[in-house]
């Protein structure tokens, strides 16, 4: 054989359709050195369908192999579990409602030497129906700043992790490093995580710009709820970073922080609101430098009462807000 073997992790819940789309564009890739492992999480209203189509696919296809996981481990819980099953020397973690592009695996490999650990590209946005949206993917690429990214060999990739640039659904990552490092099982965009911390160990990212992969955007995947704030902060926030990193992990952290804290107190949960507040991460949000302006201090105003105010009576005032 020529070439590493590359799995495409596959993990899976409960949408059979899609996951058909999934599997079918793995098995479509020019690249020939490559596995589709499905690692299911039980439970669903598609449990026995899913496991029935996947273990015939598994035994029709030597290019297929199938997993269930004895109890539902979560999202990142199966990622871990898929990365662990994987036989390939790279993997690339391609959720059930997403699709590869033919050439998306040969492609990053054309890239890889012995000290690249992460390879990333471009990726189009499709809708629930699977039909490319132009707008949205040129939209995607200015809001993830992967226009500003030089192609090749990355310079100082924690730069572009911190600003959220680096799309699973298109990188092939070293196995090893993913075994060792291990996702967090609860979050809910654990990606994030592992790649600061790959990134601050001093490992090579590599960029090319094509486009290679398809995110489809739909009311019910993983992460349509958004980021899991409260969860991700005190993770991100204790990754150690270098100085010429550290000005992107305090923007990140701030952005996160005042996210947070917005959806505490739109849920009326003021006491959560007043914990974020008092936290490392929540005092770098007070004193952002976006807190300028009329609205910039009415939100000073807010933030002010959350820590003035005592326990007691913002306790209270959320049983009759919650009560209302």
């Amino acid at each position: 054989m020529s070439g590493p073997l590359v799995t495409i992790a596959i993990p899976t819940y409960s949408r059979l359709s899609l996951l058909k789309e999934a599997v079918d564009s793995a098995l479509a890739q020019t690249y020939p050195h490559c596995e589709a492992l499905i690692s299911q999480n039980p439970g669903g209203n598609e449990d026995a369908e899913t496991e029935q189509w996947a273990r015939s696919m598994a035994g029709q296809n030597s290019r297929i192999r199938y997993q269930k996981n004895p109890v539902n481990i979560g999202m990142a819980g199966n990622w871990n579990a898929s990365v662990d099953a994987a036989k390939g020397d790279y993997v690339v973690l391609l959720a059930d409602d997403d699709r590869l592009l033919p050439q998306c695996v040969a492609t990053m490999i054309s890239h890889l030497n012995s000290e690249i650990v992460v390879v990333f590209s471009n990726h189009y946005i499709i809708d629930a129906q699977g039909a490319r949206d132009v707008n949205a993917s040129i939209k995607c690429l200015a809001d993830y700043k992967r226009d500003r990214i030089p192609v090749g060999l990355v310079s100082g990739p924690g730069h572009w992790v911190w600003q959220n640039s680096v799309p699973i659904v298109s990188s092939l990552i070293r196995a090893e490093e993913l075994r060792r490092l291990r996702f967090k099982e609860d979050l809910n965009t654990p990606e994030i995580e592992m790649f600061a911390r790959i990134a601050e160990e001093g490992s090579k990212f590599w960029f090319c710009d094509e486009y290679l992969a398809e995110y489809r955007v739909h009311g019910s995947s993983a992460t349509s709820a958004g980021l899991m704030t409260e969860r991700l902060l005190p993770a991100m926030f204790a990754i150690n970073v270098s100085p010429q990193t550290a000005s992107y992990k305090a923007l990140f952290i701030n952005e996160c922080a005042r996210g947070a804290i917005a959806k505490a107190l739109r849920k009326r949960n003021l006491l959560s609101a007043r914990e974020l507040l008092r936290s490392p991460y929540g005092c770098n949000a007070f004193h952002a430098e976006s807190l300028k302006g009329m609205r910039g201090s009415f939100i000073r105003v807010i933030y002010v009462a959350l820590l003035l105010v005592p326990k007691s009576l913002l306790s209270f005032i959320q049983r009759c807000a919650a009560g209302a």
